[in-house]
């Protein structure tokens, strides 16, 4: 079984050791994800590698991997998402940094004096992975969700009326 990770931890300090954790994290603990899914049960698992490149930039190496239960779009029921994230954060300390990071980079903005929470960052990178409109890859739309009026005249065998008919209707208004 894997350990808990810190609740704060130094990155640029990891970096320049070299430093590895590796844990995992509960989906229930994450606040802002949570709201985004369905239920919160579950664990993320989490890989983190700290070090410095070539070039003296510090920088994190995360893999984090989970399944999320998200709500369907289309017929609002639980849909499983499973989630592998590789990420690359440079460490930067001010935002004015930003723009000095390799294009390998996302930045990771640690003020100076600020221990950071590596959940808060998991959380991030979760959030950024969902998808926009979450939805089965099958037509997931329940029988009775079609309109009741293109139901009856299909049983007459007649043509479902147009959502556009109102607009003909008042171009020969004109």
């Amino acid at each position: 079984m894997r350990q808990q990770l810190p609740k704060e931890i130094d990155p640029f300090r990891f970096a320049n050791t070299g430093r590895e954790l590796e844990g995992e994290l509960a989906l229930d603990k994450m606040t802002r994800l949570a709201e985004s899914l369905h239920h919160t049960e579950g664990q993320v698992t989490v890989s983190m590698k700290f070090d410095i490149d070539g070039t003296g930039t510090p920088y994190m190496h995360g893999h984090f991997a989970t399944t999320l239960s998200l709500t369907c779009e289309r017929c609002m029921q639980e849909l499983t998402v499973p989630v592998e994230i590789d990420t690359m954060l440079g460490l930067v300390r001010h935002e004015k940094l930003v723009e000095g990071l390799a294009e390998q980079y996302e930045p990771w903005i640690i003020e100076d004096g600020e221990l950071p929470d590596p959940a808060t960052v998991v959380e991030d990178e979760l959030i950024l992975a969902l998808p926009l409109v979450p939805k089965h890859d099958y037509d997931c739309l329940p029988e009775e969700a079609w309109f009741a009026g293109d139901k009856e005249n299909e049983e007459k065998g007649d043509k479902p009326a147009s959502p556009f008919a109102v607009l003909s209707a008042l171009k020969s208004k004109k």
